[in-house]
């Protein structure tokens, strides 16, 4: 466990860094109320969610829907346009980078990541790996390549317009990691 907290504090510190939102829960379970309280302080009234193992387990569309926010988990290529946020899990963390990356084959996966304004991913704390080699070589030592491989570092940021830096322009403004211990 002593390696997987360093992994921790070093990808927490990296992604924050790069004005991302760090958290950590120690169970599946805890993570409804963790959400909850993130989206009532962001403002948030509606969101998107990709279903998959994570939010599965935790139970977060009955949970969130529960405590208030219009939940949308079909037809998400037209809810993703106008909702406040959207949730994935995305696959594993790379610490020396404080990146995400995301296996998203399906459109619905990356529309919840990409055309929100607040992406909230969830990810298993034993899925952080040390460096960028690792992750590269995990990947190839896959039995397929996936089709769709995303490496997110925070929020979209550019500066491609006389220079001046502009937060959310190709993505998100703001995104936020909660991993999971168990």
């Amino acid at each position: 466990m002593h390696i997987v907290n360093e992994l921790y504090e070093k990808f927490k510190a990296k992604f924050e860094g790069v004005n991302g939102e760090c958290y950590r829960v120690a169970q599946t379970g805890d993570l409804g109320d963790l959400m909850s309280d993130i989206l009532t302080q962001k403002g948030v009234k509606t969101l998107s969610i990709f279903e998959s193992p994570l939010s599965q387990a935790a139970n977060l569309k009955e949970k969130l829907s529960k405590a208030g926010f219009e939940v949308h988990t079909d037809n998400l290529l037209a809810t993703t346009a106008v909702d406040d946020a959207g949730i994935t899990e995305v696959k594993w963390g790379i610490a020396e980078l404080g990146t995400l990356v995301q296996i998203a084959p399906e459109v619905d996966n990356r529309l919840c990541s990409t055309l929100v304004p607040i992406h909230l991913a969830l990810l298993k704390t034993s899925s952080i790996l040390p460096e960028l080699d690792d992750m590269l070589a995990t990947i190839h030592s896959l039995p397929e390549i996936p089709s769709f491989v995303g490496f997110m570092s925070g929020p979209s940021r550019s500066s491609d317009i006389e220079r001046t830096l502009e937060i959310g322009v190709h993505g998100p403004e703001q995104v936020i990691v909660i991993l999971v211990d168990e």
